[in-house]
């Protein structure tokens, strides 16, 4: 494709994928990324993606306190000088000196600083904690624009960088999803002082000064805070009435908190998987529970249930006779003990939920939500408030406790905890980072976003120099956006471009369109890019038929290496296997398949199996086949059907079969509803089953089927779908799914326009029931499989005759 786009896709140099070289495929990952990007065309409900949030958070990573704030501290200096490991610890050292003065003295500063937070230890509940919080933080934040430390920037007077705490949790924050409303509540959110002013000042100037006693009430109804806006959130949790006060000093120790890390439930084997979100997990604990674990200890856990399954290492750990505190020096970091907590539970909300924009997506959001869960929805909403959101960083505010997550779409990182009340020059320096921190250390990318809400035209130098002009239609109807924390996160936006516009076309692509759409995603680092995929693709198609035309043309793409996910973990000393990548790559514009009806549909089908079979042969393994992965143009008013999308696609003889070296990535391939029973089993989870051509070829039958039963004229049903519980459990579940559904096929009615399409699925499900049971096994031989499909597809649609079946 050299030609095309003037580029040549980068060979992936070789990786530890962190994967045994014995398995046999991938293992399934788990999380949002199952469902989430498929919103808009499965019909998911924003609140259907809430027990996989549950599965992105479950499994995170811990890092001391010291290493994040050294790690957050350097990121606000010079990013082009990296600064040595003494001089990380050395730049902590000189911030905790800075920010005592602050804390100690008989200054007005340090006794109203005193007096918030003997306020707050004395709140009895709740909700009255969230503006002693906010009083705390904000005072801080104006004492802290005084303070100067070598090597970090200076406070910056400007209403778009300065920030503030403001109360939330009667205010709901709403946001569009593909289609579909998601309405929250966060319980306080840092702000800049400008999308303050503009919440509450209603088109009035107010002074900074004046905007922070604001802070402690909910913005007016009709001017909320946008997700966009909105930098980080606090989820509280309060089960202590009282909390110890504060002491009559400060000094520089840091002051263990009796736990170090909250806890949520590990994933230890393929049984700890979420169930439908209208039903109760294991992760919700019971009342009794609840009671029973709020104890009036120094630093009280969150309330939470016994931990099921969990590992020895999981377990809670009494940390209270440990030492409280570890002498800091410039060569020394503190410790992390390693505590544990238990999970807790959300509150039940203060008020009755609002209507969403359905009333059975309302009714799928449980009243409790664990706050680790609670706080991972927030995080979702703010990935998603962007175009290219690298990271995020949130916190969890438990009694006396803050504790710091950052997000990524690699997997979680909590922080060691900071109990602000006991040591408070540690929670100042981390208020000093987040003054200091710029728009991209909140995690915004400089080239997408270098301005809070810029929609203007950006410049990407790619690998051979040259400037590409790209303009995004950020607020046009066929943006998809996603929805989730973990995985690709692939979002889609039409695009414009006249450097690309420009560039010559190989003779082979016959989509005539002028439009564009980027797809920008975060593949992992291990797997061949799909570029390198895309141009063996190409090199296939200009010998085969079944190929030529029904593959997406792509025009250019660029990989931005500086937003590697490895890189703040191999500065924490976390494992980084699994790292991923921001990518941008540019195809002209196709529509989905699912917009067809009757024989067309069936023909636009049939043509994507045949590419699929033709590729599978020379090597090129699709492994994700979807209903969002079959897509077309029109030519001279025909459709011609394109097997999209191969981020998730191996090549053979490259790197997919054990013959060459065992599976790369840790990422599961396939989507859960449409994968094939073989695969939805334990052991296929655990990568212990070998993907074969079979596997692919049920997933078409899937497909064929879900379309048959949900879409009409082109439309998805609004009401009455069948199959919706499929998009809603993890992959035992969907097996169990299937299986009950297979039992009850002759109930089963398909649309008006599939009902002869129907047909073609039935004989297809009959295919499958015959290698279902202990006795058989999954058929290996290719063009068996796929000469079995073909027979039962009419002979015109075959010939393409479709005016005279007609």
């Amino acid at each position: 494709m050299a030609n095309n786009a003037g580029v040549t896709a980068p060979n992936t140099p070789a990786r530890n994928s962190g994967l045994p070289a014995e398995l046999k495929s991938t293992p399934h990952a788990v999380g949002s990324a199952v469902v989430s990007e498929h919103i808009k065309t499965l019909g998911v409900g924003v609140n259907d993606v809430r027990p996989w949030i549950g599965r992105d958070v479950q499994n995170f990573k811990r890092c001391g306190a010291d290493e994040i704030l050294q790690q957050l501290l350097e990121r606000c200096t010079d990013p082009s000088q990296p600064l040595p490991p003494s001089e990380k610890s050395m730049l902590l050292e000189v911030s905790l000196k800075a920010v005592l003065p602050i804390c100690n003295g008989p200054g007005p500063v340090p006794q109203k600083m005193k007096k918030y937070l003997t306020e707050f230890c004395n709140a009895e509940s709740e909700r009255p904690s969230y503006c002693e919080f906010t009083q705390i933080a904000n005072t801080a934040l104006v004492a802290l624009s005084k303070v100067n430390v070598p090597g970090m920037p200076a406070h910056q007077d400007d209403d778009e960088t300065d920030i503030l705490f403001h109360t939330n949790d009667t205010a709901n924050i709403s946001q569009e999803h593909q289609g579909k409303k998601s309405i929250r509540r966060p319980d306080v959110v840092v702000v800049s002082c400008k999308s303050a002013q503009d919440a509450v000042a209603e088109g009035q100037s107010i002074r900074n000064d004046h905007i922070r006693k604001y802070a402690c009430k909910s913005a007016p109804k009709g001017s909320n805070f946008q997700w966009m806006n909105v930098r980080s959130t606090l989820e509280f949790k309060r089960p202590k009435k009282r909390i110890p006060p504060p002491p009559s000093a400060y000094k520089m120790d840091y002051v263990v908190p009796a736990v170090l890390h909250m806890e949520y439930l590990k994933e230890t084997d393929a049984s700890a998987q979420p169930t439908d979100s209208t039903s109760s997990t294991s992760t919700q604990p019971t009342d009794s529970a609840t009671n029973a674990s709020a104890q009036p200890t120094n630093s009280t856990p969150a309330t939470g249930p016994a931990q099921t399954s969990c590992k020895a290492s999981n377990e809670v750990q009494n940390i209270s006779d440990r030492l409280r505190s570890s002498t800091r020096s410039s060569t020394k970091h503190r410790l992390d003990l390693g505590s544990t907590e238990p999970s807790s539970t959300k509150r039940s909300r203060r008020a009755k939920e609002p209507q969403s924009q359905e009333d059975e997506e309302k009714k799928k959001e449980p009243q409790r939500l664990h706050p680790v869960v609670q706080n991972g929805l927030y995080v979702a909403e703010m990935f998603a408030g962007h175009i290219a959101r690298q990271h995020v960083i949130s916190f969890i505010v438990n009694n006396d406790i803050i504790y710091l997550w950052w997000f990524d779409r690699q997997h979680t990182i909590q922080c060691a905890g900071i109990n602000f009340v006991q040591d408070l020059p540690c929670f100042m320096v981390l208020l000093f980072i987040m003054q200091r921190m710029g728009y991209e250390q909140w995690g915004h990318h400089p080239l997408f976003e270098p301005t809070p809400g810029h929609e203007g035209e950006i410049f990407v130098e790619d690998k051979k120099k040259r400037k590409v002009d790209l303009h995004f239609d950020l607020k046009s109807k066929d943006r998809t956006t996603h929805f989730g924390l973990r995985g690709r996160a692939t979002t889609l936006f039409p695009v414009k471009s006249r450097a690309l516009s420009a560039l010559p076309r190989e003779h082979h692509f016959r989509n005539e369109t002028t439009e564009f759409v980027a797809k920008l995603f975060w593949p992992e680092e291990a797997r061949q890019s799909e570029p390198e995929i895309l141009e063996e693709v190409y090199k296939i198609a200009k010998e085969d038929p079944d190929v030529l035309g029904h593959v997406p043309e792509m025009v250019w793409f660029h990989r931005f290496d500086e937003t590697s996910t490895a890189i703040i973990r191999k500065a924490l000393g976390i494992d980084h296997a699994g790292s991923r990548v921001l990518y941008i790559i540019v195809f002209r514009k196709l529509t989905p398949i699912t917009t067809l009806s009757g024989d067309e549909f069936l023909l636009a089908w049939w043509e994507v199996v045949k590419c699929h079979r033709a590729l599978w042969k020379r090597g090129v393994h699709h492994r994700d086949i979807s209903p969002s992965n079959l897509m077309g143009y029109r030519v001279g008013g025909r459709f011609m059907s394109v097997l999209n999308d191969f981020d998730l696609s191996s090549i053979l003889r490259i790197s997919s079969s054990t013959r060459q070296g065992g599976p790369r990535g840790l990422e599961r391939t396939g989507t859960v509803p449409f994968m094939a029973l073989d695969l939805l089993m334990p052991e296929a989870t655990a990568g212990e089953v070998e993907h074969l051509y079979y596997h692919d070829a049920e997933s078409f039958i899937w497909v064929l089927t879900w379309v048959c039963l949900r879409y009409d004229k082109g439309e998805l049903l609004r009401k009455g779908r069948p199959l919706d519980e499929w998009l809603t459990v993890d992959a035992i579940g969907c097996h169990e799914k299937k299986m009950s559904f297979l039992g009850m096929l002759r109930r089963m009615r398909p649309t008006r326009s599939h009902g002869g399409n129907f047909n073609v699925a039935m004989h297809g499900l009959a295919m499958i029931l015959t290698h279902i049971g202990p006795f058989v096994s999954v058929p290996t031989d290719d063009e068996a499989v796929f000469l079995a499909l073909q027979n039962h597809v009419p002979k015109h649609v075959l010939e393409g005759n479709l005016l005279s079946a007609q």
